[in-house]
């Protein structure tokens, strides 16, 4: 019996992931008619069925179902192998999945990519956009390898590193009652109406918490939105909210029409924080990044 290749195991649970061939093709970067010798030529080795086709479905078999799972651990081990042999070199490599909530992946993940790169170069890098709970859930687990998330959060046993603050700015339409430049009262929430981003988001969470501590608002509306558009409604006079500083160059640039002003009264904000599992063997090199970024050597946000 010849073994089945590890490059035929990716292709299997691709394929589970997808269930369509074109799609899997186009995720794995092979021909269809490639990817389908291989799925074959990989039943062949093993002797069972590992996927059903017809012209419009692909299912997986229960036999599919022992063999994925199987691959998914074995391709685990593979690549924690490239990593031990990589850090006995010397040299952090091999593949890096990094996931930042949605709230904070636009505005930082582009200067957090360079400077891992930078720092990393032989590091294939793959990123994600996932909420809170998903990422700590995916570090966990092992599915992903380093959280950009926002504090105050409850991490668990994770291994947390605060980068830095990220103070709230009172955001609203050019023109409106509340617009101006010099620091606006966190109160005057009270009186107009508030816009959020739906449950899931921790920075709904957070301005929510606000919101309690104030004894209430006037007005809540609640959006299946991203940030971006919560600030275009903002624009549009719907009503204002709160936006993270690390947001405001993308969000409120000029000819935006929003205007933001700061929060006169202190702490009022999130904290950007890395999170990763204490047991990664990198471990002590994802701390040696953070402090750069404590530090001030590299501009976060």
């Amino acid at each position: 019996m010849y073994r089945p290749t590890l490059r035929q195991l990716e292709f299997a649970l691709a394929l589970a992931e997808h269930r369509h061939f074109g799609r899997t093709a186009d995720a794995v970067h092979v021909s269809q008619p490639g990817l389908s010798s291989q799925i074959k030529e990989l039943e062949e080795r093993l002797g069972v069925t590992l996927f059903e086709r017809d012209r419009r479905n692909v299912r997986i078999t229960p036999s599919g179902e022992a063999v994925v799972s199987r691959a998914s651990e074995i391709l685990r081990l593979v690549d924690e192998l490239l990593l031990d042999a990589s850090l006995m070199a010397g040299k952090v490599q091999g593949r890096l999945r990094l996931a930042a909530i949605p709230t904070m992946g636009p505005y930082l993940l582009p200067t957090l990519r360079r400077e891992l790169k930078a720092k990393w170069p032989f590091v294939e890098l793959v990123l994600f956009e996932l909420r809170t709970a998903e990422i700590l859930r995916s570090v966990k687990q092992g599915d992903i390898d380093i959280g950009l998330i926002a504090l105050p959060f409850d991490t668990g046993d994770l291994h947390v590193e605060a980068l830095d603050d990220d103070p709230f700015m009172l955001a609203c339409a050019e023109g409106h009652e509340l617009a101006g430049e010099a620091p606006a009262d966190i109160a005057a929430l009270q009186e107009v109406p508030v816009l959020l981003l739906e449950e899931g988001h921790c920075l709904r969470d957070q301005v929510q918490s606000l919101c309690a501590q104030l004894g209430g608002v006037a007005h809540r509306e609640v959006h299946q939105a991203s940030l971006s558009t919560l600030v275009q409604m903002v624009a549009g006079g719907a009503g204002v909210t709160l936006l993270p500083a690390s947001a405001v160059e993308v969000e409120a640039r000029p000819g935006s029409g929003v205007c933001v002003r700061p929060i006169a009264q202190q702490g009022v904000g999130r904290t950007q924080a890395l999170v990763w599992r204490p047991s990664d063997p990198r471990s002590q090199h994802f701390a040696a990044f953070a402090h750069e970024a404590q530090s001030g050597q590299w501009r976060f946000s």
